[in-house]
């Protein structure tokens, strides 16, 4: 075996050394200047702050109510009607204004006597009933006078009283017709009996403001045709005696007549 020398060893301890401290200071040196240089090459990454988004909460449409929804499509007035709507009021007025109310029903009983009294009665008592050679009737008189409907009757089949004879009701406001010397007023039976139960009742509805519901049952007494022979000297009890035997026969016109006896007590 051959010994190595000491001064061999001292050397080799001695490069080892050298070795080992430059690869030291020069892994130091690389160390830190990679440090150095990567740091100052990099640039700085500042790192996003993350914020939770904000969710806005939208609430649903309310339900709209179906008045409104039928509201909203109702088809509106038309811009152009605003002026038209703005004169009706003065068009309805002018067209008022050239009317005539009428006298009569335009059918019915109450129509045909006016068609009676236009031909038997106008010539004394006047067209619209203001009175002439005989009384007034129109504004209430006539009913003034002959309170019940037979009474009417039998004055006009009858005709009126010698003259200065007092007729009609006694208690009559503004004293009882007298009849007059140069208004005596002819008897009328020559007429049939369903004209005069007509002229009556217009004379009642149209002069004597009498309505056609207190009037209902003698005008469904015309509407039958099933009345008798009224001759001269007839009296108004045997007038009502008639009346009340189709009354009693018919139950809508005993219900109108039992509506106007009550509508008269109350």
């Amino acid at each position: 075996m051959v010994e190595i020398p000491d001064y061999l060893l001292e050397r080799s301890r001695e490069a080892r050394a050298q070795l080992t401290g430059a690869a030291s200071g020069n892994d130091a040196t690389g160390s830190d200047s990679a440090e150095v240089t990567a740091s100052a090459s990099e640039p700085t990454i500042t790192e996003p702050v993350v914020t939770e988004p904000v969710i806005e909460k939208i609430e649903p449409p309310k339900p709209i109510a179906p008045w409104v929804t039928a509201a909203q499509e109702r088809k509106k007035i038309p811009v152009w009607m605003a002026p038209v709507a703005l004169f009706l009021p003065i068009w309805a007025f002018m067209i008022w204004g050239t009317l005539e109310k009428p006298t009569y029903d335009d059918e019915g009983p109450v129509a045909a006597g006016g068609a009676v009294y236009d031909a038997n009665c106008s010539s004394c008592h006047g067209a619209g009933g203001g009175g002439g050679v005989g009384y007034q009737l129109n504004e209430g008189e006539v009913v003034k006078t002959f309170p019940d409907v037979e009474s009417h009757i039998a004055w006009v089949v009858n005709g009126s009283s010698p003259a200065g004879t007092p007729y009609g009701d006694s208690n009559r406001e503004g004293g009882q017709r007298i009849a007059q010397n140069q208004g005596v007023m002819p008897g009328f039976a020559a007429l049939e009996s369903i004209e005069i139960l007509e002229v009556v009742l217009y004379e009642r509805v149209t002069h004597g403001l009498e309505g056609t519901q207190q009037l209902e049952a003698y005008i469904l007494w015309a509407e039958s045709g099933e009345l008798p022979e009224w001759e001269d000297g007839i009296s108004p009890q045997s007038i009502s005696a008639s009346f009340m035997e189709f009354v009693e026969m018919n139950p809508e016109a005993l219900e109108a007549y039992e509506e106007t006896l009550e509508e008269a007590s109350s």
